[in-house]
């Protein structure tokens, strides 16, 4: 029997390599020094033989040491069933996160990361452009096509990987959520409907989950080791998630504003809330077309920033290490800000002197010199060499070497290894383009995204996500609305504190944000998850003494199962089988699998025609996407943004577009079939047949009063969704407002038509109002009298 450890604090039995508990976190023993607790109690203290890593007469790095292997030990075969459960749930995500990754056809935004990243791939044509996000995507969708060759499947390897990324993090939860509460988490990832979807999906969301995830689970591990191997993992997790998508800001924010909680005194805390909320109201009072209301919140929550930084910066100076008030203090204070203090001072500098003749318009023209460019670079790269060269010397190590790391993985990206503006003749143009990426790598997205917050793309309402987690995840809505009660009243723990105040955080935030997406329910869910995996474990370690908080237990691990049982049924139903259907709440605009069909068409026609992926294609630019895509092989093709003429054997066109498009190609003899291209369906208050209105609080105490809750008094309104509605969608995916789509026609030269059995067909599923039906003459009206009857 392989050694083992006992928890002196719950007498869990660990592995003997184990320096916590998997239950309850606890500091173990040293190895041996459990088997006989009376000896060492007798035995005279001797100072324990100092390791290797922590000899100060040492000088090596730790570099080298983090990656050093243990001594050989006897190889084991022996597994625990836990051992077993985990190996079960990983082959589990392999399968569902990589089976027929192909079949669903891309969503329009799949299929531009997927094009672009096939043209850096291609051509090495790559640029940050904050509309589509970060680079990282594309990098490492362009390797993923160097990897395993380029198709559909292969465009959503990436995703899937990252999926598999966030179960594993989960396993490591153990010292944090205990053994019951980790294994439940990687259950809870494992069959969680979104994550399953969106792990699937060539969007960067899946990317931003598994960065962010991995950035909390190693700054927790590091809290406890100290170990600067923790510390450089959390780095890459964060330097990926930043080099990934702007909503990395909304993330800081959540996990900054609680550190500030947990460091400085309740007066600091609420000076700096207190001037934060002070902005934030002032959005509902000063006019949105007044560009000041954005200034004042800009100088409140600045203000409010601030005053922290200096608070925190005063507590750091009176500090030590032996005198931190609590353990997040001594693992800032063991980063030894101190040691890299006038390296820290010149980064900031640089930044400041890089937004202001980037950004401020008068002292542009400094920055668009060439010498004030190749300084500037040449001034950044000495300052990521210098860190580099403290973190080998062993200075600081933790921090040097996570801004050695940070620095290396966001410049080669944003600057797609140092090719940005190589194009460009001028020496001097390329220079500024490098320095360019670098700022805006940094400060470009935030700035795109602020600007976007008034569109309000998808016009979605404020409580979208409250509708959204539980229609699709009601194990974890539900259980952890009840663990934020349970911890926030009655049980006051860290570690479950931080995940509902990283959870209810991010679901405000991302509410608060102006673009609200299926996609980003992902970022509310992860803490939610968590929480509600802590909370089961809890319960499964309880030993309530009253028969009721028995009983009460017992119900909730029944339905803890009934529930998770249904996501995991929703999550099949949803990744494989309707996974283009829109009855789907998570199914947003998406490609419909007519696309498929007109690819294969072109196919058929182009291989009968000229042998391969050589006959001339006319797309008009509102059918691009997914098109660019599909058919990226087809180098004969355009993207015209109206049609003019009846210019290539096959043309698509939107059926938006008939009033100009449809006379030109009818009158050439184009044989056409009607397709849907974008399908969605936005549950409706209201069902089929009825109009839809805005709803108001009036409306929606009528509707709840008389469709959910019994009223005596009056009639259930037959125009507004009902339990019935809600029991068919559940069940059955039946949908009770209407669906929409987004159409399209494939106009085909008409000897080609004939010649492959495309016929024009008349598809009434397939909305077109064009051409206008000749009006139905009304009998009553405009008589034609006869000559013999005047």
């Amino acid at each position: 029997m392989s050694e083992i450890k006992i928890c002196q604090k719950c007498n869990a039995k660990n592995p003997a390599s184990n320096s916590f508990c998997e239950q309850c976190g606890a500091k173990l023993p040293e190895a041996g020094a459990e088997k006989s607790p009376k000896a060492n109690l007798s035995a005279p203290s001797k100072s324990p033989k100092p390791s290797a890593a922590n000899d100060p007469k040492d000088k090596k790095s730790p570099v080298a040491t983090a990656f050093e292997a243990a001594p050989p030990a006897g190889l084991t075969l022996n597994f625990s069933w836990l051992q077993l459960a985990y190996l079960g749930l990983i082959l589990l995500t392999l399968f569902t996160r990589f089976d027929h990754l192909g079949a669903k056809p891309h969503h329009h935004d799949e299929s531009m990361h997927a094009f672009y990243s096939f043209q850096l791939f291609k051509d090495g044509d790559y640029e940050y452009n904050p509309m589509m996000h970060g680079p990282f995507q594309f990098h490492g969708n362009a390797l993923m096509y160097y990897l395993f060759g380029v198709s559909d499947a292969t465009s959503r390897y990436l995703a899937a990987s990252f999926g598999v990324l966030t179960v594993v993090l989960a396993m490591l939860m153990g010292p944090f959520l205990g053994r019951a509460g980790a294994f439940l988490a990687t259950l809870l990832i494992v069959a969680s409907p979104s994550f399953m979807y969106f792990d699937r999906f060539c969007r960067e969301d899946a990317y931003m989950v598994g960065a962010t995830f991995a950035m909390i689970v190693f700054l927790f591990r590091y809290l406890r080791s100290r170990q600067p191997l923790d510390f450089w993992i959390a780095t890459l997790g964060f330097t990926v998630a930043f080099c990934t998508k702007e909503s990395i800001f909304l993330t800081i924010a959540v996990v900054g504003t609680y550190l500030f909680i947990r460091l400085l005194p309740w007066f600091d805390v609420l000076v700096a809330g207190g001037l934060t909320l002070i902005g934030l109201m002032a959005q509902l009072v000063l006019p949105k077309e007044d560009p000041i209301h954005l200034y004042v919140l800009f100088l409140l929550a600045g203000s409010a920033f601030l005053y922290t930084a200096f608070r925190l910066f005063m507590s750091w100076k009176t500090l030590d290490k032996n005198s931190a008030p609590n353990n997040l203090w001594s693992a800032i204070l063991g980063l030894e800000f101190e040691a890299l203090k006038w390296e820290l001072l010149a980064f900031g500098l640089w930044w400041v002197v890089a937004v202001a003749t980037l950004r401020l318009s008068f002292l542009q023209s400094v920055g668009n010199s060439a010498v004030f460019d190749l300084l500037l670079l040449l001034s950044y790269l000495a300052l990521f060499f210098r860190f580099g060269w403290l973190w080998l010397k062993n200075t600081a190590a933790a921090l040097s070497g996570a801004f050695t790391l940070f620095m290396l993985v966001f410049t080669l990206l944003f600057t797609t290894f140092f090719t940005v503006g190589s194009a460009q003749a001028d020496f001097g143009a390329r220079i500024h383009t490098l320095v360019f990426d670098i700022y805006n790598g940094a400060f470009g997205g935030l700035q795109y995204w602020w600007d976007q917050h008034d569109v309000h793309r998808g016009d979605e309402p404020w409580y979208y996500y409250l509708i959204q987690l539980p229609a699709n995840e009601m194990v974890s809505f539900f259980f952890s609305a009840v663990a934020l009660l349970y911890y926030g009243f009655f049980n006051r723990k860290n570690t479950p504190l931080f995940l509902g105040y990283w959870y209810l955080g991010s679901l405000a935030l991302f509410s608060w944000a102006g673009e609200k997406m299926p996609w980003l329910i992902v970022h509310p869910l992860l803490p939610s998850l968590l929480l509600t995996a802590y909370f089961i474990g809890d319960l499964w370690g309880a030993k309530p003494a009253l028969q009721i908080w028995r009983g009460a237990r017992v119900a909730a691990f029944l339905l803890f199962g009934v529930l998770l049982s249904y996501s995991l049924h929703s999550a099949v139903l949803l990744s494989f089988y309707h996974e283009a259907n829109p009855v789907e709440p998570l199914v947003y605009v998406q490609s419909g699998d007519d696309c498929k069909e007109v690819v294969n068409w072109i196919d058929k026609i182009s291989y009968g025609e000229t042998g391969g992926k050589d006959i001339g294609l006319t797309i008009e630019d509102k059918c691009s996407w997914p098109f660019a895509w599909f058919l990226r092989d087809y180098q004969r093709r355009g993207h015209p943004p109206t049609i003019t003429a009846a210019d290539n054997p096959i043309i698509l066109t939107a059926t938006e577009s008939d009033a100009q498009a449809y006379p030109i190609l009818s009158k050439a003899g184009y044989v056409n079939r009607k397709y849907k291209l974008r399908v969605w369906w936005v549950p409706s208050w209201f069902k089929k047949g009825y109009p839809s209105t805005d709803m108001n609080s009036d409306l929606f105490f009528d509707w709840l009063f008389r469709n959910f809750i019994p009223n005596p008094f009056e009639s259930p309104r037959t125009d507004m969704v009902d339990w019935n509605d809600l029991k068919n969608w559940i069940l059955y995916r039946e949908v009770w407002s209407d669906m929409g789509s987004y159409n399209m026609r494939m106009w085909v030269e008409p000897h080609l038509a004939a010649k492959y059995g495309f016929t024009e067909t008349t598809r009434s599923d397939v909305p077109a109002d064009y051409p206008l039906p000749d009006p139905t003459p009304d009998p009553t009206k405009h008589r034609h009298t006869k000559p013999d009857d005047q």
